[in-house]
């Protein structure tokens, strides 16, 4: 029997089994992998360059102290975004390899856990070709459903199950979002911009930074921070829940209403301005052709000649252009799962099961999303620091 098996092989398990083999160095650890390979997910974080954390995280310095005790060095971005200093994933999935060798952890690659059950002193854990292995703890680091082709595709929550737990609902977030417009000719567009989300036309939240127009929709930071917050009431079926979210864009932020349509005004007394010069060097001539339509403004007459009216209704599209959501892209492209094994089933000192002892949780497969920036896989060190220590001082 081992002393502690760690189904998965992400970010959190191998944060956990290094820990737990630091704090007890007599332990034996084996860890369980679906893929071929260990940290599968976590090489293609950040476009490889891997935003292991973020300096506004209240327990970054343990995180950089874990780092820092595998020789891995970091550096800080002006968005206090924590970068390992060669900006190369592969290093940091390197260096905790490396480290888990050096400790004896034992590692098994193509390895998908079926199911677990409790057996005197520990837990047995079948895996594909009806082989069984039995430990004293056990830890579930699985990861949730983003991102299903580095092997995260939600098996662990079956495992959950099978402990007795209650899973969360589940949907994709950090990722971009359809609206029913068609964007097909704004395709490719980049925009710096405020975007507010509501529903039922209340304000939901709000973020600023770059835009990214797609075929389908919207995409950037700003926007994948905003799917996390589009959510369904239960029992609600996706069609009727979706259609209750809106985008609006602000893409004058620094300015009022009444400050946008003065602005206006006192550009129709340019000189020989047409009305499609409006909003030169304002917005890309494919996106300012898209709003003067929307204001009914014939483009190709002097910007002195359009009427008051239509100047105000421009401006408020300047200010707030109303999308209508027609849908989140899915897991393939999401960044992290939103909903998970029910945190108040979890002790979050030590994360383990208030169902199972002896039965641990880490990383994505608990209810937790965070914004883009390094959150997200603060929480994985984190909790997976948690469970090492915890199964190495009950064993």
């Amino acid at each position: 029997m081992w002393d502690i098996c760690i189904i998965g092989g992400g970010a959190s398990a191998m944060a956990a089994a290094i820990t737990a083999a630091s704090e007890n160095p007599g332990l034996s650890i084996c860890v369980l992998e679906k893929k071929d390979a260990l940290g599968k997910k976590l090489a293609a974080t950040g476009n490889g360059k891997c935003n292991l954390t973020n300096a506004g995280c209240p327990n970054v310095r343990q995180t950089l102290e874990f780092f820092s005790s595998m020789g891995i060095v970091t550096r800080t971005d002006e968005q206090g975004r924590i970068y390992p200093y060669s900006q190369q994933a592969r290093d940091v999935v390197y260096g905790m390899i490396r480290q888990m060798k050096a400790l004896g952890i034992r590692t098994r690659t193509g390895c998908t856990a079926e199911r677990i059950s409790r057996v005197p002193g520990g837990f047995q854990i079948a895996f594909g070709g009806g082989e069984e292995l039995s430990a004293k703890r056990v830890l579930l680091a699985a990861g949730g459903k983003a991102a299903p082709q580095f092997g995260t595709s939600g098996d662990g929550y079956t495992l959950a199950k099978q402990m007795g737990h209650t899973i969360t609902r589940l949907s994709p977030v950090l990722t971009a979002l359809d609206v029913k417009e068609d964007f097909r000719l704004l395709k490719g567009i980049r925009m710096k911009a405020s975007v507010g989300l509501w529903k039922d036309e209340t304000l939901i939240s709000q973020e600023e930074g770059e835009v990214q127009f797609t075929a389908e929709g919207l995409s950037g930071i700003c926007v994948f921070d905003l799917s996390r917050f589009v959510k369904f009431e239960p029992g609600e079926a996706f069609s009727e829940g979706i259609g209750r979210y809106g985008i609006r864009l602000d893409f004058l932020p620094h300015m009022d209403l009444r400050q946008v349509e003065a602005f206006l005004d006192e550009r129709c007394g340019i000189p020989g301005l047409k009305a499609k010069e409006l909003l030169l060097s304002i917005l890309p001539s494919i996106l300012a052709e898209r709003l003067l339509s929307a204001a009914q403004i014939n483009g190709d007459v002097q910007a002195a000649q359009v009427t008051e009216e239509k100047l105000r209704i421009l401006a408020g599209l300047l200010k707030g252009w109303k999308l209508t959501l027609s849908g989140v892209k899915g897991w393939k492209t999401a960044q992290c799962t939103s909903g998970g094994v029910e945190l108040s089933e979890i002790d979050e000192r030590t994360m383990e099961s208030r169902l199972a002892p002896g039965f641990y949780f880490a990383g994505e497969i608990i209810d937790y999303d965070g914004p883009c920036g390094g959150f997200n896989l603060q929480n994985a060190w984190e909790t997976g620091i948690k469970a090492g220590k915890a199964m190495a001082a009950s064993l």
